[in-house]
């Protein structure tokens, strides 16, 4: 079924063809694509470093080693914190 002739967009066949840009085929500017990539690696970095936290806070956990065990548990919050004010801040 066509859709009624007020529904359907506008051609003009005199416009450049700007499908591409729809699509997002469009090149980024000059530094961004760098700057995002170093983003995502200092995110991964840190995503890694409090899963090593929580992991160390496990092992000192079921070792019976529960003195530093919160201060741990502790700095990886921080990390999650600062990596929501981030997400939060970029957004």
């Amino acid at each position: 079924m066509s859709r009624p002739v007020r529904d359907r967009p506008r051609v003009n066949p005199e416009a450049p063809d700007n499908r591409a840009d729809v699509l997002g085929a469009r090149e980024p500017l000059p530094g961004r694509q760098a700057l995002l990539l170093a983003a995502l690696l200092i995110g991964l970095v840190l995503m890694g470093l409090q899963l090593w936290l929580l992991t160390v806070a496990l092992d000192m956990y079921l070792a019976g080693e529960g003195e530093s065990l919160w201060l741990l548990a502790l700095v990886s919050g921080l990390v999650f914190a600062g990596g929501l004010l981030a997400w939060r801040r970029s957004a």
